[in-house]
């Protein structure tokens, strides 16, 4: 019997964990074999949210299973081995885009080395509680550099605009390793910093089990260009052969583009954002999305996506913390993550001013990035602590924020917190204001071909966020992904 499909049905919020059933009571009969395809939170209602779902089934005890998830061991078993990459290659980023990048090599015959400048993820969290704690700040060991990249200490969010065969993998690949099958099929999944650090403990442990090699602690300082051929890298002041490099370094990693820059590789400005954290109650968010008297605990903890003329929320943090962040020693900027549970008595997004690109000079967007970054150090006490306002006090200009963000910054925010508070009565009055927000995404990007080659130097493969062809955990790790099969 084929195979049957329903969509756009409404689930209750007590019935989120009994589908089927919601499904037989609206056909009148019995379904088999059901398989969620897609769970959202529908709130446009206030006081009546409710789960909308499409879900795939059977009426035949006797149908064949529906197929289920894919990883990527089932997905690049389609595609051929690039034949253009050598057989032994150099991956440098433990993030996403350089943790699957490796893996996706590694199951296509690949002998791999993957260098990471930062510690392994257990470390790095020690790490980085305590510079939370005192402020004792680690140059390779921080909330944007180690094992995991920038997106271990976020939300765990696994958005994006359009699911891929490989961003579907990969989420198979993270539901083998321990995540929740519910990220397969939710609309927002997110996993929690709580949990990152177990699933990429679990993704190293893959990875030595084919036969990769990774080396902690060690930073790539340097290229060897022979012509327009990439012939060796500089780990550690130690010169290394290397014909084939993949570039997972992070949107932080500001000394990778110049030395790339240094070598001839062509580099180009591309579109980012600058701004500040909001941080509400979370008790707020949650009444301003879903009306009084709603039940929250089945719900869970409201978010919200803003765009107004001027700027627009990004990377909401639903029940998280606004944290300090550091990736140079006299510079801070702020980064939002939450846990798995998302039980803070507070949210914090994201909202940021589009920032216009100065083609005649590429490095124009890390200098705006560094001056935020520095004077925010400077005026909170050089300790890491990280300048906050009240919107009100924003608002009525009285200075601090002022002090130091740009004219063209401020004038936007002003606009755009007046048009949320249009769409979210309260946003201003309850809103706290914490700067500055600087690590959007890179402002450069490391220009390639279709098959994923530096258009300059042969043997160069740039992928992620640092790259400039990502934007998040999932979008990242597809794209590391995709090199193994020739960056289609």
């Amino acid at each position: 019997m084929a195979q049957l499909r329903l969509e756009q049905f409404k689930v209750p919020l007590l019935q989120k964990n009994n589908i089927p059933k919601v499904i037989e009571n609206i056909l009148g009969k019995k379904v088999f074999n059901v398989h969620i395809e897609r769970l959202a939170l529908d709130c446009r209602k206030k006081g009546s949210p409710h789960f909308v779902c499409n879900a795939a089934f059977s009426t035949e005890q006797e149908t064949k299973k529906i197929a289920q998830n894919f990883d990527s061991e089932a997905l690049l078993k389609k595609y051929k081995k690039n034949d253009e990459m050598p057989s032994e290659i150099s991956v440098v980023g433990a993030g996403p885009a350089g943790l699957w990048a490796a893996y996706g090599l590694l199951l296509k015959g690949h002998k791999v080395n993957l260098y990471e400048q930062g510690k392994p993820v257990e470390e790095r969290f020690r790490d980085i509680r305590r510079f939370l704690k005192s402020g004792i700040f680690l140059e390779h060991s921080n909330i944007f550099f180690g094992e995991g990249g920038a997106g271990a200490f976020s939300d765990g969010k696994l958005n994006t605009r359009s699911r891929t065969e490989f961003s579907q993998s990969v989420l198979g690949d993270l539901i083998k390793i321990g995540a929740s099958k519910e990220i397969a099929y939710l609309a927002k999944p997110h996993i929690g910093t709580d949990r990152l650090q177990f699933l990429i403990k679990n993704m190293r442990k893959r990875i030595l089990e084919l036969g990769g090699k990774i080396y902690f602690e060690n930073c790539l300082q340097d290229i060897s260009v022979l012509g327009n051929n990439l012939n060796s890298i500089c780990v550690n002041k130690k010169w290394l052969p290397c014909k084939a490099l993949v570039l997972a370094s992070g949107h932080s990693a500001r000394n990778i583009y110049d030395m790339l820059s240094a070598h001839g590789v062509l580099l180009e400005g591309k579109s980012f954002a600058v701004g500040v954290r909001i941080e509400h109650p979370q008790s707020f968010i949650n009444e301003s999305r879903f009306g009084k008297g709603v039940d929250y605990k089945l719900t869970g903890a409201a978010d919200y996506t803003l765009t107004g003329n001027t700027a627009y929320s990004f990377c909401m943090c639903p029940g998280g913390v606004v944290v300090p962040c550091a990736s140079e020693p006299n510079g801070v900027a702020t980064n939002g993550m939450s846990y798995s549970r998302r039980n803070s008595p507070f949210a914090n997004s994201a909202l940021v001013v589009p920032c216009s690109i100065d083609k005649s000079d590429i490095k124009s967007g890390i200098a705006l990035q560094r001056k935020l970054e520095k004077a925010a150090f400077e005026i909170a006490g050089r300790n890491f602590s990280v300048p906050k306002q009240s919107a009100e006090n924003f608002l009525a200009k009285k200075n601090y924020l002022h002090d130091f963000m740009p004219d063209f910054v401020c004038s936007a925010l002003e606009t755009a917190l007046h048009e949320f508070e249009k769409k979210m009565p309260g946003f201003i009055k309850n809103g706290l204001l914490i700067a500055p927000e600087t690590r959007t995404s890179s402002p450069i990007r490391i220009v390639r071909k279709e098959n994923g080659e530096s258009v300059s130097v042969k043997g160069i493969y740039p992928v992620g966020e640092g790259g400039g062809y990502a934007g998040g955990i999932l979008t990242s790790a597809a794209d590391g992904l995709r090199l193994a099969v020739g960056g289609i």
